[in-house]
């Protein structure tokens, strides 16, 4: 799953969800440091953060990305490379959605969101 906003910064931010496929932890962990070494190369990268809710048992990852503007990070997604790895992944995780049940889909707020994001990126750098 993907989910793209910008903050009050003018910074773009994209969320991918994964589900790692049990015995492919190691070959995750190989595909994320390749990911993210040709990500950082890409103009207008400003950083990655990884969460792992519930410990590095958890299967379900979560790679923060932000970047300076709308079309350097359109353009890191569309790029040859950045398809190929997303393709790749496929063999050993899947993409993880969140759904939300109920009546709480109908008061979503953006700002929320995002806040929510940016407060569990600044948590896990410090912890």
């Amino acid at each position: 799953m993907k989910m793209m906003t910008s903050n009050s910064q003018n910074e773009f931010i994209s969320v991918i969800s994964r589900n790692i496929k049990t015995g492919h932890e190691k070959d995750y962990d190989d595909w994320l440091q390749r990911y993210l070494t040709l990500e950082r190369k890409a103009p207008g990268y400003l950083g990655a953060t990884i969460i792992i809710p519930g410990g590095p048992s958890s299967a379900l990852r979560y790679i923060i990305i932000r970047f300076t503007d709308k079309p350097s990070m359109k353009a890191w997604e569309d790029s040859p490379e950045s398809l190929k790895l997303l393709d790749e992944v496929n063999n050993y995780s899947t993409r993880h959605y969140d759904i939300a049940p109920g009546l709480e889909t109908w008061f979503t707020l953006p700002q929320l969101k995002n806040a929510i994001v940016v407060f569990i990126a600044v948590y896990a750098i410090s912890s």
